[in-house]
């Protein structure tokens, strides 16, 4: 289930213009552009076949982090613990990097943040502490049975309705 539009450049010029890709930064505004990706997203996770479920994006950080804040949020994890999920997954991404022979990305993105007088912290206790995710998903078209499929697939219960 592709999260990206990439039909849709212009908002992946701003992004790029402005310094919002590969950082928190373009959360909100693709949350705001785009809900019925995330409600996909989510509907997929939802509605996929008893077991694990895999998502992922090319880094593990940016696609995959508002993903994995839109299902924690949804099942109550505190905003706190959110930002501390998102945190170790960037600390864990430079051997990743290395392995392709790229350098470590946070340098960068932690200047490009600072130029915008911010921190990935401020910014995703800011979407959580504004979003009220399940009235995001429901007006995005996630219904009752995949909020609870959901529910049950990340805190355990049956999901053979799914």
């Amino acid at each position: 289930m592709p999260l990206d539009d990439l039909d849709d450049t212009t908002f992946w010029e701003h992004c790029w213009s402005n310094e919002l890709d590969g950082t928190p930064l373009y959360y909100r505004p693709f949350l705001d552009r785009k809900p019925g990706r995330c409600v996909a997203a989510v509907a997929a996770i939802a509605r996929a076949e008893r077991g694990g479920v895999l998502f992922h994006c090319g880094g593990g950080r940016d696609r995959t982090g508002l993903i994995s804040l839109l299902l924690l949020a949804l099942v109550g994890v505190m905003p706190e613990d959110i930002v501390l999920d998102y945190e170790l997954s960037n600390a864990r991404l430079p051997p990743f990097w290395a392995a392709r022979g790229w350098e470590d990305q946070r340098p960068a993105i932690e200047e490009a943040l600072k130029r915008k007088n911010t921190s990935a912290r401020a910014l995703l206790l800011d979407i959580l502490g504004s979003l009220d995710v399940e009235d995001y998903l429901r007006s995005g078209g996630l219904g009752d049975d995949d909020l609870a499929a959901v529910r049950a697939r990340l805190l355990g219960g049956d999901v053979s309705g799914a």
